[in-house]
């Protein structure tokens, strides 16, 4: 039975096929592919941003009170320490 167990794998030469490994250029073609996908996901969710940020914006404006309408009464100084 040991004997078995040891030289079941004796039909195997130890080495690897060449289709086994991915070439150089294939693993630059993964790289370059990983690297545009990423920039695009980032160029599109900075767009879907500024599209949310300038919808917000044009929905909900603030307002400023106009240097005509502020009375002087309504500035306020620091009391000295």
């Amino acid at each position: 039975m040991d004997d078995r167990a040891v030289n079941q794998n004796s039909g195997a030469t130890g080495k690897f096929s060449k289709l086994d490994w991915p070439t150089p250029e294939m693993l630059q073609a993964a790289n370059r592919a990983r690297a545009k996908a990423f920039g695009d996901m980032t160029r599109d969710m900075i767009l879907a941003l500024g599209k949310w940020a300038r919808a917000l914006i044009t929905s909900h404006p603030i307002s400023k009170p106009s240097r005509d309408t502020a009375s002087s009464d309504a500035l306020r100084i620091a009391p000295k320490r």
